[in-house]
């Protein structure tokens, strides 16, 4: 039924081992009134949407404290608000030494040396309309990485028809004792699958925001803070009855529609726990490193291709260029030419 792990088949190397910089060490030692005010501006920030507290400004906290480890070690631990010298005639300096550091230091790929950047990039712009500095110190002044979304850090798969049915077949086959996957493998691919829906939808989903007669779930926090809908189909609403009835059979008391057992009682299942569910469903095709966001990007190309506003709403992206360019799969240039010449040939 599922290939030996050994004949799993892989798009992308191991990572390198993650180098930690920015150490209790580190940062006891950077300048506290650079400390000061990046809290202040933390808190300022936090204010206006709590909901991202914990992943989109954590992470920047994350980074912005990699660069002031940076700061303190490379460049005098200078004020970053009040060092004007520094601010107006050494910044691009700075950045473009802080780029070499990323980059040949913690191996850091482009785009997370892009992010990093963003994240010093927020902060001056931020006290550009506080007037706690003149001018932001390089913004438009400072080359970002090129061709970032050339370099290939995670696996990117487009299933076709095959692959997609195979794994369907094998998920809703009967659950026995025996069976590689059970009834949460099921609608974590059919939910998933049918939605297109990012991970921290399907982290977030809970039986009080269903509505199964409608075939969606309502009022999900997605990636920013959006509030989103996960719709499903009919055929993945009857399986969801159906699991409903499996839950309540075994007394399951948990709102989260993914669950485990915690402490003695039942909790939300992690984004972690996720993801190894949707690695071990490639393992039905003999994927080695299926990720979530391969089913996502599988379901927008399917629908791109016969037509792209619906994968772009579907998606609930801003621009019509995002899902074209990230979601659908590159002809080959011998597929042009075949569809070229039809054309041109009727």
């Amino acid at each position: 039924m599922v290939k030996e792990k050994q004949e799993l088949s892989y798009q992308t190397k191991g990572r390198g081992k993650t180098k930690r910089f920015a150490t209790n060490e580190r940062l006891a030692k950077v300048n506290p009134d650079n400390i000061k005010i990046y809290d202040k501006y933390l808190k300022s920030r936090i204010i206006k949407n709590r909901d991202v507290k914990n992943t989109t400004y954590k992470t920047y906290h994350s980074y912005f404290n990699i660069w002031l480890c940076f700061v303190m070690e490379r460049w005098d631990n200078f004020d970053i608000i009040n060092d004007t010298d520094i601010l107006e005639e050494d910044m691009i300096d700075v950045m473009e030494d802080y780029i070499m550091f990323l980059q040949d230091e913690l191996g850091n790929n482009k785009k997370t040396i892009n992010t990093k950047l963003s994240a010093v990039s927020s902060f001056y712009m931020w006290a550009v309309r506080r007037k706690l500095v003149k001018a932001h110190p390089f913004d438009g002044k400072l080359d970002r990485l090129k061709n970032v979304n050339e370099e290939k850090i995670i696996a990117e798969y487009f299933l076709h028809e095959d692959d997609i049915k195979k794994i369907d077949d094998v998920l809703s086959a009967e659950k026995t004792s025996m069976s590689e996957y059970d009834w949460q493998d099921e609608i974590l691919w059919s939910v998933a699958f049918d939605s297109a829906c990012r991970v921290g939808a399907l982290y977030r989903l809970s039986l009080s925001n269903l509505e199964l007669e409608n075939r969606r779930f309502v009022n999900v926090r997605e990636k920013r803070g959006k509030i989103v809908s996960v719709p499903f189909t009919q055929e993945t609403g009857n399986r969801l009855a159906a699991y409903l009835q499996y839950r309540e059979a075994l007394d399951i008391d948990c709102d989260a529609l993914f669950y485990v057992r915690k402490n003695g009682k039942w909790d939300r299942m992690s984004k972690q726990s996720l993801t190894k569910r949707v690695h071990k469903i490639g393992h039905i095709i003999g994927v080695g490193d299926f990720r979530p966001h391969s089913i996502r990007k599988t379901r927008l190309n399917q629908i791109g291709k016969k037509d792209m506003q619906l994968a772009k709403q579907l998606a609930n992206h801003e621009s019509m260029e995002t899902t074209e360019r990230f979601y659908t799969e590159k002809e080959d240039q011998s597929d042009v030419l075949n569809r070229v010449d039809a054309l041109i040939n009727g």
